[in-house]
């Protein structure tokens, strides 16, 4: 009987532990309801469209105030395209200055254009700053570029040096002009940066257009303050500059341009040139020689004589220039570049970029040299009949002088021929791209104010992608929290009556085993 009621006792404690191991692990299951989480996106719905409408309103608000803010900069863009800006330079080969964009001459021409006065030159000056735009791609080559070479060995450091010599340079630059020291409204601050970027447009033609310097060298000199024959080499000389002026504008020339202004190309230009030149000055040199027209026979003797000696020299320097330059050319060891093939070793010499000047250089000096020869016997000539002649009479001088006199306004009229078409050709095709304002800056009201709402849209989505994701965690969260909340009070709820059962089903074996040895006493009575 004892051992029955140990059995049953045991029975009881095992099936106590099992229900305890059974709660236990059912309390530590996670569980989410599909259901729940419904019921929480429609109880988050409504104060997450409250505070995302609010919020995007209050942002996107504030946003556009402060970007219509009278003291917030105004911004312009330009952009150059002219072949050579790539690499930092300016159309005639010079270095490139973003600076130049805000020259006290550009500074100048817009506020006498927008009527304020010349006093705000520096303080607008001080405002504007000049930015390069660096596009990413540029950005991530140069970073990775100065990688290589912050961490090239020495065996690979002239290969990173020479990775390096591959420059970028912007094209497009941002002008950014803080008005508050002006004591300018933000329009007219605006207005005032829009006309600095047409002003270096005018700028730029003229600086890089026609060549006013070389224009206005040859308009100064005047012929009668010379003696004829000099007056004569004088005008041959300012031919020769304007001839190769021309030239230098015909090598970018690929259309054959012809003036709308003019009517002129450059080819008629420099063939206009060598007729004056050659016919001419040629005829009135031949007569001034032959003749012997002169103010001054003694002084112009001497001239000539000045002229042979320094001459002379010149050609001296010319000489020993060109034996020291055929001297290193021939002593010069050309790059060598050898050749592996079918076990068979080949060496050639190819010429480098040095020895390539060093032949120009050679080239420029007997060209000199020639030039030099040429002059000295010229002057020997003019000499040796000056020697031999009397002086012209009158009647030649004044001939002399009606000739000198019609050259004169044929090379004037010339000159001016050939900076009007020059002038044509830079502004309607060589330089009228060149120069481009991208984004003007914006000073009306609608203007500024369009532009703030685009750039707060773009806040404003970005902040409410965040608000959705947080409403988006707030509801699995609540669904998680409230779902397991139930979970555990329905574990609870069920735990009370299996406990229950389970005293009972253990107290009736022991009040069966208590009946049954009762009535085992009685019978043994």
């Amino acid at each position: 009987m004892a051992s029955k009621m140990n059995d049953v006792q045991e029975n009881a404690h095992y099936l106590n532990v099992t229900l305890s191991n059974e709660e236990k692990q059912d309390q530590e299951a996670i569980t989410l309801s599909l259901s729940e989480i419904l019921r929480q996106f429609k109880r988050f719905l409504l104060p997450w469209f409250l505070v995302s409408v609010i919020a995007g309103g209050l942002i996107a608000g504030i946003y556009v105030l402060l970007d219509a803010s009278p003291a917030k900069p105004v911004t312009a863009l330009v952009g150059f395209t002219y072949s050579g800006i790539e690499n930092g330079k300016n159309p005639d080969g010079s270095e490139f200055q973003p600076d130049k964009l805000k020259a006290p001459e550009v500074i100048s021409a817009a506020l006498k254009e927008c009527g304020l006065e010349a006093q705000l030159l520096e303080s607008v000056r001080h405002g504007v700053v000049i930015s390069p735009i660096v596009p990413s791609d540029a950005m991530d080559r140069i970073t990775t570029y100065s990688y290589l070479y912050e961490n090239a060995q020495s065996g690979s450091l002239n290969a990173a040096e020479k990775m390096l010599d591959v420059s970028w340079f912007s094209t497009q630059y941002q002008l950014k002009f803080d008005y508050s020291e002006t004591g300018l409204s933000r329009d007219v601050a605006a207005q005032l940066l829009n006309e600095m970027t047409e002003a270096y447009r005018d700028y730029f033609i003229r600086e890089f257009g026609y060549n006013d310097a070389l224009g206005n060298s040859l308009k100064v000199i005047n012929y009668t303050d010379y003696d004829y024959a000099e007056a004569v080499d004088i005008m041959s000389d300012n031919l020769s500059k304007l001839r190769s002026y021309v030239n230098s504008l015909s090598k970018d020339d690929t259309i054959r341009f012809r003036s709308n202004v003019t009517g002129f190309t450059f080819a008629d230009l420099r063939t206009t040139i060598d007729t004056i030149r050659e016919n001419d000055l040629d005829l009135i040199s031949s007569y001034i020689t032959q003749n012997n027209v002169t103010k001054d026979k003694d002084r112009l003797q001497a001239f000539y004589e000045y002229r042979i000696e320094d001459l002379s020299r010149q050609k001296i320097v010319y000489e020993e220039r060109l034996a020291s330059t055929k001297e290193s050319i021939e002593s010069y060891q050309k790059d060598s570049v050898y050749v592996f093939a079918n076990d068979t070793n080949m060496e050639t010499t190819t010429a480098s970029e040095q020895y390539d000047n060093m032949i120009a250089q050679k080239l420029s000096i007997q060209t000199n040299l020639s030039e030099t020869a040429q002059r000295i016997e010229y002057y020997n000539q003019r000499l040796a009949v000056l020697r031999k002649s009397t002086v012209g009479s009158t009647d030649k001088v004044k001939k002399v002088e009606t000739d000198l006199d019609n050259v004169s306004g044929k090379v004037e009229n010339l000159i001016e021929l050939v900076e009007k078409t020059a002038d044509d050709y830079y502004q309607n095709y060589s330089l009228t791209d060149s120069y481009n304002i991208l984004v003007p800056a914006s000073y009306s009201a609608r203007e500024v104010i369009v532009d703030g709402i685009k750039d707060a849209i773009k806040l404003t989505f970005a902040i409410e992608l965040i608000l959705l994701a947080v409403y988006f965690i707030t509801v699995f969260i609540s669904a998680l929290v409230v779902s397991n909340r139930k979970k555990k009070a329905q574990l609870a709820a069920s735990a009370a009556p299996a406990e229950e059962t389970a005293s009972a089903e253990a107290e009736k074996p022991a009040e069966e085993s208590a009946d049954s040895s009762a009535k085992n006493g009685k019978g043994k009575k």
